[in-house]
Order: C-alpha cells, then structure tokens, then sequence
C-alpha cells in the first residue's frame, strides 16, 4: 500500500463518524431551502448589479452546502430544538403587562399643555424678510468637507448679523410685510 492510499482511508474514517452526525432538515426545511435556491438562481438568470454579485453567490453556495449536508435523508419530523422549546414556555406564561408613561394631569380643565418646540431663531414677518434676505450659495448643498462647512456655516453668520442690523434700523433696506 502507498502512503497516500493510508492518508485516505484513515481520513475517510475519521470523516465517517462525523458525517453520520449531520442533522438532518426535515422534509419541509428542505423544500424551503430548495425554493430559496431556485429563487437565487432566477434571479441570477434576471440579472443584478455587480454590486449584488458577491451576495447572491455567497447565497447560493450556502443554500447549496445546506441542501448538500442536511438534507441527504430528510426525517419526516425532527424533534424539537431548544429554542423551539424555549418558544413555548414563552408562550405558556402569562403575558407581562406593558409599562405605560405616566400622564401629566392638565393645569386646569380644559387646558392642554403643549410640548412642540419651534428651533427657528426667526418667526413670522421676519422669518419671511429673512428667507427674501439670504439665500445659501449652490456650493453649500450637500457639503461634505469640513473646511466647506466651516465657510458656509460663517458665511451665515455673517448673514445674520447684517440682516439683524438692518432689520432692527429705523430706516432699513428690508422689506417688512
């Protein structure tokens, strides 16, 4: 006997035992994985973006391994898991109340207390000769790089103090609705 041909069957022995230890999907999980099988690979035959490439046939070889080990002799029921046990004597006990927010009771009848926040720093007449004041430069949309962003937060401010300053004149070039 050559060396190789002892390598093989000691690993052939080995494996066996190991092989024979597989569990065993029921017939049911084996359909599923067959279904979700054939769905990945119509999908493959659609086509998808080279982006979903990797994930499909990550996918795939996964459902394939599984339908490969676990589904040799499909056993018409399996015994139940622990987790599965652990679900119904979840099921069993008695359902935990909700926790509810304590309400705040009203100042006097007929009063509701409002919580809505209004962040503007302007309102009204002069959020309106603001918004006709500053108009934000095309170059501050969807700004990425700090250095922008510092630039346009303070050209901003600037802004506002100029509008703040001929706003609050007596005699100022904005227009007050």
């Amino acid at each position: 006997m050559t060396p190789n041909f002892h390598f093989f069957a000691v690993a052939v022995l080995v494996a066996a035992p190991a092989m024979a230890q597989v569990e065993q999907f029921n017939v049911a999980q084996c359909a599923q994985l067959q279904l979700a099988l054939e769905q990945n690979r119509e999908l493959q035959r659609r086509g998808y973006r080279l982006k979903q490439e990797l994930k499909i046939k990550g996918q795939q070889a996964q459902l394939e391994l599984q339908l490969h080990y676990h589904c040799q002799q499909p056993a018409e029921k399996t015994p139940p898991s622990a987790r599965q046990r652990a679900r119904r004597e979840s099921a069993k006990r008695p359902p935990v109340a909700p926790m509810r927010a304590p309400t705040k009771t009203p100042a006097a009848p007929g009063l509701q207390i409002s919580e809505i926040q209004v962040k503007s720093p302007y309102q009204g007449a002069k959020l309106t000769a603001w918004l006709m004041f500053y108009q934000a430069p095309f170059y501050c949309y969807g700004v990425r790089e700090t250095a922008r962003i510092r630039q346009c937060v303070e050209q901003r401010q600037q802004a506002q103090q100029q509008f703040e300053q001929q706003y609050a004149g007596p005699a100022n070039g904005i227009h007050r609705p």
